[in-house]
């Protein structure tokens, strides 16, 4: 019977690691969402600070033109993070039930 049991959460290892990464960084844009919405309700959503992390809306690290507008940034792509992480944290958790 132990055999089994060792069996099946051995099969599982990667999907705990998974949900670890996955749950750190979903914790962490929740954060960021939660504060760009504390720092912009307290400043009349001035989008005229940047606040958060750099996000280039495209592959251009480089190249400081294809950084994201401070009203993009809150609008589509924390906000995008923070769904697409949820529901791979969702589907990660509901796999290991």
């Amino acid at each position: 019977m132990w055999g089994s049991v060792v069996v099946v959460a051995g099969d599982r290892v990667v999907l705990w690691i998974m949900f670890c990464v996955v749950g750190a960084l979903c914790a962490k844009s929740w954060q960021w969402f939660i504060s760009s919405i504390i720092f912009y309700s307290g400043n009349g959503f001035d989008f005229s600070e940047d606040f958060g992390p750099k996000i280039y809306m495209f592959d251009f690290t480089d190249d400081d033109r294809y950084l994201a507008k401070p009203r993009e940034k809150f609008l589509i792509a924390i906000p995008f993070f923070v769904i697409m992480t949820s529901f791979v944290l969702l589907l990660i958790g509901l796999s290991l039930m």
